[in-house]
């Protein structure tokens, strides 16, 4: 095998690094394009002794498959089954769909990328480093692709049969927050957490994330119903009080615990006050002290000299309302440290958890489809549980369910100089193009494209 011999003389006339670091990576894609061009078609040989005698061959079909390292060209035998039907053993082999030019591990870098940063700057990051030439439209496809794959590889870790545990300090904390559909409306998007505190933090964390809010919920019941023995437990809860994240709607999270600790979310609690008596008023800073203090008479004096400030109705009115609250929600603010609870950090984590979300589905005039929106939730819960790669790599990696003999010999035989090298120069008259992997099909070059791979 002279390969190596071979490159090594063809870097005798570069000039720089650079140029060296570009001559060494061409050659890669090109030697892998050409070694697995080969393997493929020998493995379709070895395929043919597995052909019924009944089905008849029609002929060599040509295929394309955009791999990381570069595009794949191979041509495959085709044959006709019995009932007209033609089909491609190779395919079949592979589990390659019809008219679908990427590979898996392909697709599963896509859908990674795609669930940090935009569509747009995915496709741009893919073809840079892959040297294909996908689009944003063609990202979309491909994530929502691997959304399905990840959120049925989702359902499968959570019907696993697991052995139920009691800890001392189990803690769910429950919040919302707001995405922009198209059309310009907004959906609540419910976001809880479930994990064991400790002296070293949080361990055993699980988020479970959706649109629907009873959904969300049944989710959450589901696990702890599968993971922990909840009648010999205290479980801590954790919100901000607000409409559906109030004690009661918590506290149907848990309806078999032994016993359940409620604890507002402090921050949540201190900027109700700040918003009511204003962040430049001094009277603010002495609430926040008193909360912090779990002060309620020094709060309530101060409550007091806000309202003999008070100059307008509308003032007034929010004023009551922060009266009710506080009357409602002060048992809840005292920490569980505070109650007698030990080697328990502080709660409320829920909140800066949304940023991993928040990140990717808001700001910069982001809107999303319903579909849209429920693919990347499920990509990205999958990150933050950190199960993506797991979920792809299991959904994705069927070649090793494959028991393949090929012969290497020709594939060993290789050498560098006989690749198929296609280097472009430039000639008056001609014009220089190339055709996209992802056109329209309803275009010319989409349905060339369409028939080529089929």
């Amino acid at each position: 095998m002279f390969i190596l011999a071979d490159f090594i003389d063809s870097l005798k006339n570069l000039d720089s690094l650079f140029d060296l670091e570009e001559q060494v990576i061409r050659c890669l894609r090109e030697m892998f394009q050409e070694i697995v061009s080969k393997y493929l078609i020998q493995l379709d040989e070895t395929l043919v002794s597995q052909i019924p005698s009944d089905h008849t061959f029609v002929n060599r079909q040509p295929r394309t498959i955009n791999f990381m390292f570069g595009a794949v060209s191979f041509e495959r035998r085709c044959y006709r089954n019995t009932d007209g039907t033609n089909y491609f053993p190779l395919d079949t082999h592979l589990k390659l769909v019809s008219r679908k030019r990427f590979s898996p591990y392909f697709k599963s870098v896509v859908s990674k990328i795609g669930q940090m940063t935009t569509m747009r700057n995915t496709a741009d990051m893919i073809n840079l480093a892959s040297q294909t030439d996908i689009s944003a439209w063609t990202v979309d496809k491909i994530v929502r692709e691997m959304a399905d794959i990840v959120a049925v590889e989702e359902e499968t870790l959570d019907k696993e049969i697991v052995h139920r545990k009691k800890v001392d300090n189990l803690v769910i904390e429950g919040d919302a927050f707001e995405v922009r559909e198209r059309g310009k409306q907004r959906v609540s998007v419910h976001h809880y957490r479930v994990y064991e505190s400790t002296n070293y933090g949080p361990v055993n964390k699980r988020e479970f994330i959706e649109t629907n809010h009873l959904k969300a919920r049944k989710q959450v019941c589901d696990y702890l119903e599968a993971h922990y023995k909840l009648s010999e437990m205290v479980v801590f809860l954790a919100s901000d009080a607000g409409p559906g994240y109030d004690p009661i709607s918590m506290r149907e999270l848990v309806p078999g615990a032994k016993k359940v600790e409620y604890v507002i979310d402090r921050y949540h609690f201190i900027r109700k006050f700040e918003q009511t008596i204003g962040l430049q008023n001094p009277l603010s800073r002495k609430a926040t002290a008193a909360i912090r203090g779990y002060n309620l008479n020094q709060l309530e004096a101060i409550l007091d000299t806000f309202e003999s400030q008070i100059t307008t109705g509308k003032d007034s009115e929010k004023l009551t309302k922060l009266r009710h609250y506080l009357s409602r929600n002060w048992k809840y603010i005292k920490r569980p440290k505070d109650r007698d609870y030990k080697y328990m950090g502080k709660l409320g984590s829920v909140e800066s958890s949304h940023r991993a979300f928040t990140y990717r589905l808001k700001k910069q005039g982001k809107s999303w489809s319903k579909e849209g929106l429920q693919a990347m939730l499920v990509l990205i819960l999958a990150r933050v549980n950190r199960h993506l790669n797991q979920d792809l790599s299991s959904g994705l990696r069927r070649l090793r369910e494959l028991k393949i003999e090929v012969s290497l010999e020709s594939i060993k035989s290789i050498r560098f100089t006989d690749l198929n090298r296609k280097i472009r120069s430039q000639h008056i008259g001609v014009k220089i193009g190339n055709i996209t992997v992802d056109s329209s099909t309803s275009s010319p070059i989409g349905a060339m494209a369409k028939a080529y791979s089929r």
